[in-house]
């Protein structure tokens, strides 16, 4: 009887410690990271890739294993001309979905689209078919909605740039796409919107709170419009305003995270738009605010929306503004990157809002602390990302996973 019960305390405390040890390896494979992916944009055929990073908490970032990811696609190349840089002024060039499971990215070049299965560590692992044609000339922007049709079919609008001096130009579109819970990509038929030859559009954000629909940004049509998106993906148009000042040309925009409004730069007059759209997406402009820089491209936002980051590719330089009252911006701050003729672009808010990660044409990736008055500073060493000389890394993607 003894023995008996001996044996079934035994095989109990064994079950217990092997119960614990399950657990500690689950904790162990699914241990929290703080993710920084960007696209390399590099231009040899079919030799582009996603670089991913790790954060360690204080803003030292590390190559995840496996990195650089390849897309199976070409990013787009330099003109002749050094000043002409209109292929590369667009945002949104990686999507991660909102569920986090999924990261899509362009490739400029070859015309095409690659998807990825993101795991539970991290990794990207290749979506059957990818990379899947655009649907039109120099894909340059993602907009994306998680189940936007129900039944876990969500949509993806695609800006097709035309901008890229390697191919011969036609016109611009905006294309969309249903996309499977697995990833995979499924044109829309008749949904290409073409836009005028030249117009070069750089960005669209899908709309928040407003239906299916999305806001592009027509860089040099000087435009920023409005649309709706019925079931099958075909687009009608809510309305579209000229941007402001003497030279209406945007680039970058950021949507309010909270609010039905979004902040557009605007690169030849110094200055941020501010702009409002109504539960039927339709925009109004409310005002400008100056910049002190020069070439104020790229934006970014915290999650509170007190707060707006933008870059200055020309003067090197990055701006914080004061948003708690979301239409009159202040501005806080105006400080130099570090480094010899820095060209910021791209940039992201960690996720844990501790960090500002502003992407260099150079082919560095500079790492800013964001203060408790969410002013920045820069204590790190900015990162080299180990790109081909003479590349531009094109977006940036963050997630806490």
């Amino acid at each position: 009887m003894k023995i008996a019960t001996l044996t079934r305390r035994f095989l109990s405390a064994l079950s217990l410690a092997a119960l614990l040890m399950l657990l500690l390896c689950a904790a162990t494979a699914f241990a929290q990271q703080n993710l920084v992916y960007i696209n390399a944009n590099i231009i040899t055929p079919g030799g582009n890739g996603i670089i991913a990073l790790v954060n360690d908490g204080a803003g030292n970032l590390t190559p995840l294993t496996g990195s650089p990811f390849a897309t199976g696609g070409t990013g787009v190349g330099p003109a002749s001309n050094p000043m002409v840089d209109a292929q590369w002024d667009s945002d949104g060039e990686l999507m991660i979905n909102a569920a986090g499971t999924l990261l899509f990215a362009v490739n400029g070049n070859s015309n095409n689209i690659s998807a990825f299965k993101l795991n539970a560590d991290g990794t990207l692992t290749v979506v059957s078919g990818s990379p899947f044609a655009s649907g039109g000339p120099q894909p340059a922007s993602i907009a994306y909605k998680d189940n936007a049709l129900g039944g876990g079919t969500s949509m993806m609008v695609v800006v097709n740039k035309d901008s890229d001096p390697l191919q011969t130009a036609t016109n611009p579109n905006y294309t969309t796409f249903t996309v499977g819970a697995g990833g995979k990509l499924f044109l829309n038929s008749g949904s290409a919107f073409n836009l005028p030859a030249g117009s070069s559009p750089s960005m669209a954000l899908w709309r928040r709170g407003a239906g299916n629909g999305f806001i592009g940004v027509e860089f040099m049509a000087g435009t920023l419009s409005s649309y709706t998106l019925s079931r099958t993906g075909i687009m009608n148009t809510v309305n579209s305003l000229i941007m402001p000042g003497p030279t209406p040309v945007g680039v970058g925009a950021v949507l309010h995270p909270t609010l039905k409004g979004l902040y557009l730069t605007l690169p030849p007059d110094h200055e941020v738009g501010v702009y409002g759209f109504d539960k039927t997406g339709k925009l109004n402009f409310l005002k400008t605010v100056n910049n002190q820089g020069l070439a104020i491209c790229w934006a970014s936002m915290n999650a509170t929306g007190t707060r707006l980051y933008t870059s200055e590719t020309i003067s090197g330089t990055i701006s914080v503004y004061d948003t708690t009252v979301s239409n009159t911006p202040v501005q806080l701050q105006h400080i130099a990157v570090s480094g010899t003729g820095p060209l910021p672009t791209h940039m992201k808010v960690d996720p844990t809002g501790k960090f500002l990660y502003v992407l260099d044409r150079l082919g560095v990736l500079h790492v800013f602390d964001i203060l408790v008055d969410g002013t920045v500073a820069e204590n790190h060493t900015p990162v080299n990302l180990g790109l081909p000389s003479g590349t531009v890394p094109l977006g940036v993607a963050v997630l806490l996973k």
